[in-house]
């Protein structure tokens, strides 16, 4: 699928603020890297070898042109990003496949430094927590606001359902102001299948789905974005961290979402026919 063209134009004090922050990010995340090599030996080359299928995520109020949430997203094929459903549950309805004439529309930060915006294309429920988006070939001029077409395929990342309890593991995520770091290292510390959450638990809305659950922690940055093993490959998608409690970050485990994308494309498929 290929994105379609939009008229949307931003101040270009707003595209100079948020290409200012994007430059801020990346040399934040390039220290975090120069350190991490220190700390995580070859793991470092891994994360490098992703980092290009990583993108920072930021919905908007297209009114007043104010962020309202950002997250962290990868992509799973050269146009479309995964995402969780809670960065732009503001935005998006919940259970949805949305049509051409239903747009809903979130600003996306590659990782060469452009700025881009995205579609919602399909949502799940507060249980699965998982997005997908179509990146557009346009990105944004900091110097008019317009929109320049730019065409470019992103590499996606391969899915892994080999995970065990000790794997080595990192959850990344694209820098976000205040989040800049967002590289974190740990282990599997548990898999949770889903019916091991019981009622009244933290974790309820992924109860439905399979969840990893990793020391690497998991923060708003990076809340989005892959949680990889040590070949680069997504074991997860993180989702967050639990409040009061040391140390426990959770992930929806590959196979909920490649059963996710899964019905995407049959949906999609359903949709052309009709």
């Amino acid at each position: 699928m290929s994105a379609r063209a939009t008229q949307l134009k931003l101040e270009v004090k707003k595209v100079q603020e948020l290409y200012r922050k994007m430059q801020a990010d990346q040399k934040a995340l390039q220290q975090q890297l120069k350190e991490f090599k220190t700390q995580a030996g070859s793991f470092s080359d891994v994360v490098e070898q992703i980092l290009p299928s990583i993108v920072s995520v930021y919905v908007m109020d297209w009114d007043t042109e104010q962020e309202i949430s950002s997250g962290s997203g990868f992509f799973v094929s050269p146009d479309i990003i995964v995402t969780n459903y809670h960065v732009i549950e503001d935005i998006a309805d919940e259970d949805y496949f949305y049509e051409e004439d239903e747009i809903e529309q979130v600003l996306v930060e590659t990782n060469d430094g452009k700025l881009r915006l995205a579609e919602v294309v399909f949502t799940g429920n507060a249980e699965e927590d998982l997005a997908l988006l179509l990146i557009s070939d346009f990105t944004f001029d900091p110097e008019t606001g317009e929109q320049v077409e730019s065409p470019q395929e992103h590499p996606p990342l391969e899915l892994s359902f080999d995970v065990k309890v000790g794997d080595p593991v990192i959850a990344v995520g694209n820098p976000l102001g205040q989040f800049a770091a967002t590289l974190t290292q740990g282990i599997i510390s548990a898999i949770r299948e889903p019916d091991e959450s019981e009622e009244g638990d933290e974790e309820d809305r992924v109860a439905e789905v399979k969840v990893l659950q990793t020391d690497a922690a998991i923060n708003p940055g990076n809340s989005g974005g892959p949680l990889i093993n040590m070949a680069g490959q997504v074991v997860g998608v993180n989702v967050w961290g639990l409040e009061d409690a040391d140390s426990i970050n959770l992930a929806i485990a590959s196979e909920a979402l490649d059963d996710f994308l899964a019905g995407f494309e049959e949906t999609f498929e359903e949709d052309s026919q009709n």
